[in-house]
């Protein structure tokens, strides 16, 4: 016998979700950032970056399995995690990040307004960010396309709910450093281009492996600062020009070019996606 779920409302559902998880994010990142005063004052940053890291996975992924199971009355397995069968949208999601990073860069390089340089590269931090870049890509694409898109279907047309998460994901960014109007606008375009995928197949490796390639690519590959985060990278930068073009301190998030480039993407994306899946595309 089927349950019902225990709030009648998917978007009532996404909304409690979103508030809880964020209250319980700030009150143990301020607990953690406290200890870290009082312990490691002179490395307090770096603590700070990977104890953030570490308490949002945890508090995501263990937020979703109790909302699932109380809340949702529904399994944890039927967020989106099937791995069997979506070996395709892996390899395009990682691809399609990796073309779209070079493209932007490669247009601000020949503009005259990038160079590249290479100094001794931090290998174990190289390490660390890897790890972290994979948690912060599964637990958001958890979140926003597996809980909170999921849900949201439940109570309007998808394409709606689709553009509802994206305004979140991108509401949730806000309070990453150096944050503007059109960082704002472009990780809008970025939830939706994360979510397309998901409405048609309610998976979410492809937005994982795009979302851990987009930022791996931008930041601890090509230097760029990644939503306002500067992190270890093997290459480093000589960055010059306006930042509606570089993106300045926000990373490639906040430029122009970035907005071109990820509309057309989610224009390219939802046609193709609409031609692969046509049963999907009446649901």
């Amino acid at each position: 016998m089927q349950q019902h779920p225990s709030v009648k409302h998917g978007w009532l559902r996404a909304i409690l979700f979103l508030l809880i998880y964020l209250l319980v994010t700030i009150a143990a990142t301020t607990l953690v950032t406290v200890v870290a005063v009082m312990l490691f004052n002179s490395t307090l940053p770096i603590y700070l970056f990977y104890s953030s890291i570490l308490i949002n996975f945890m508090t995501g992924t263990v937020l979703v399995m109790l909302f699932r199971k109380l809340v949702d009355k529904e399994s944890f397995s039927s967020i989106g995690l099937q791995w069997k069968g979506f070996g395709k949208e892996r390899a395009a999601g990682f691809i399609a990040a990796v073309l779209m990073m070079t493209l932007l860069s490669t247009i601000i390089w020949m503009m005259g307004l990038l160079q590249w340089f290479t100094v001794d590269v931090d290998w174990q931090g190289i390490t660390f960010v890897f790890v972290a870049l994979v948690l912060v890509a599964f637990v958001e694409e958890l979140v926003f396309r597996g809980y909170v898109l999921q849900n949201l279907m439940h109570s309007m047309r998808r394409e709606n709910a689709l553009i509802a998460s994206a305004v979140l994901f991108a509401v949730f960014h806000s309070m990453n450093p150096n944050f503007n109007l059109l960082a704002f606008i472009n990780i809008f375009i970025a939830g939706f281009l994360l979510g397309v995928n998901y409405i048609y197949t309610r998976n979410l490796w492809f937005s994982i492996f795009f979302h851990f390639s987009w930022n791996f690519v931008q930041g601890p590959v090509l230097g760029f600062d990644v939503s306002g985060i500067e992190l270890p990278s093997l290459l480093q930068q000589n960055i010059r020009g306006s930042i509606l073009i570089t993106g300045g301190a926000f990373g490639l998030e906040a430029s122009w070019l970035t907005t071109l480039t990820a509309l057309l993407a989610c224009i390219a994306l939802y046609f193709i996606f609409q031609k692969k899946y046509p049963l999907q595309s009446a649901a």
